[in-house]
C-alpha cells in the first residue's frame, strides 16, 4: 500500500516526503507499471509544473484511480482580532487591506487558494505569510487569519484559542456543526478542499486498474474507516475510475486558472 505523498513497493511502504510530492511522483513514474507501485496522490501534483521547475517525469502520466479523503478547511482567526462571523472579519479586513496577515503553506497549497478565492469573492487584500503550518502561527500571534485543515484547527476551536468563521464545505462539517460553510452566507465560489487518490503509472493495465479500484471501493464503506477518517477531519471522497480523472482534470484547470490570475510561476 502506499502512504500520503508516497510511492513504494508492493511488500513495503516507502515514504518519499519533500519538493511538493514531486520526489514521491518521480518515484512512481520510474518505476515498473505492474501495479505494484502506488501514490496517494494529492490534489495539487497534476498542476505542480505551473508552480515548481520539474524534471525527469511528467505529470500526465498520472492516472488517478479510486478516491480516498477530502481536507475541508476553515478560516480561522484568534479572539485578539475581536470578530465573531464573517461578515465582521470581512468588514476589518478591508478597513485594513494588507495590513491584515494572513499564513500559507506555499503558492500551490490549498490554504492560499481558498484565501485568493475568498478575495476575489470579496474584494480584500489580506497579505500572505509563508509558514510550514497555518494554525500555529496564528496561536503564536504571527498572523491575523489562516485557513486551516479540519484535524488541525477544530482542536483549537474547541478550547476557545481560535474562531472558526466559515469552513470550505458544501454543507456544514459534522465536526463543526455550528459554524456555516461559504455557501450559505453567499459565497459558493468559496468551496474547496485538498484530495488524495491511489494513483498508478497510465501505462499500468487495464485489468490491474479494475483491480486496485475495486480493493479500494471494498474498503471506504467500512464504517470503522469512516469513523476513523471523520474523527481526524476528513470527509469521503467516493470517486473512481472515468469519473475521478474527469474530477482530477476540472480541478487541474480550476487550479491553473488561478495561478494564472495570481501570477503564479515556476520557482
Amino acid at each position: 500500500m502506499a502512504c500520503s505523498g508516497a510511492a513504494s513497493g508492493a511488500s513495503s511502504r516507502v515514504r518519499r516526503p519533500g519538493a511538493n510530492t514531486a520526489l514521491a511522483t518521480e518515484a512512481l513514474l520510474r518505476a515498473p507499471p505492474d501495479g505494484h507501485t502506488l501514490m496517494t496522490m494529492p490534489q495539487f501534483v497534476p498542476a505542480l509544473p505551473a508552480v515548481q521547475r520539474v524534471s525527469g517525469f511528467d505529470v500526465a502520466d498520472l492516472l488517478p484511480l479510486a478516491g480516498t479523503a477530502q481536507a475541508p478547511l476553515v478560516l480561522v482567526v484568534p479572539p485578539r482580532l475581536g470578530v465573531a462571523d464573517l461578515p465582521g472579519f470581512l468588514a476589518l479586513a478591508r478597513t485594513r487591506g494588507e495590513a491584515l496577515s494572513f499564513a500559507h503553506a506555499g503558492h500551490a497549497g490549498v490554504p492560499n487558494l481558498a484565501m485568493a478565492l475568498l478575495a476575489e469573492a470579496t474584494g480584500i487584500r489580506p497579505m500572505g505569510v509563508a509558514f510550514r503550518n497555518t494554525v500555529q502561527p496564528l496561536l503564536s500571534g504571527d498572523v491575523d487569519c489562516a485557513f486551516g485543515f479540519l484535524h488541525d484547527a477544530v482542536p483549537q476551536i474547541r478550547a476557545g484559542k481560535l474562531v472558526g468563521l466559515a469552513v470550505t464545505t458544501p454543507a456544514r462539517s459534522p465536526l463543526l456543526p455550528e459554524i456555516p460553510c461559504f455557501a450559505e452566507l453567499g459565497l459558493p465560489a468559496v468551496e474547496i478542499a485538498a484530495w488524495f487518490a491511489v494513483t498508478v503509472h497510465r501505462a499500468v493495465p487495464p485489468p490491474l486498474q479494475a483491480r486496485l479500484i475495486a480493493a479500494v471501493e471494498a474498503v471506504r464503506p467500512d464504517p470503522a474507516v469512516q469513523d476513523r477518517l471523520t474523527a481526524a477531519g476528513f470527509a469521503p471522497f467516493a470517486l473512481d475510475g472515468a469519473a475521478l480523472q474527469e474530477f482530477a482534470r476540472r480541478e487541474r484547470d480550476r487550479h491553473l486558472a488561478l495561478f494564472a490570475r495570481l501570477g503564479v510561476t515556476p520557482e
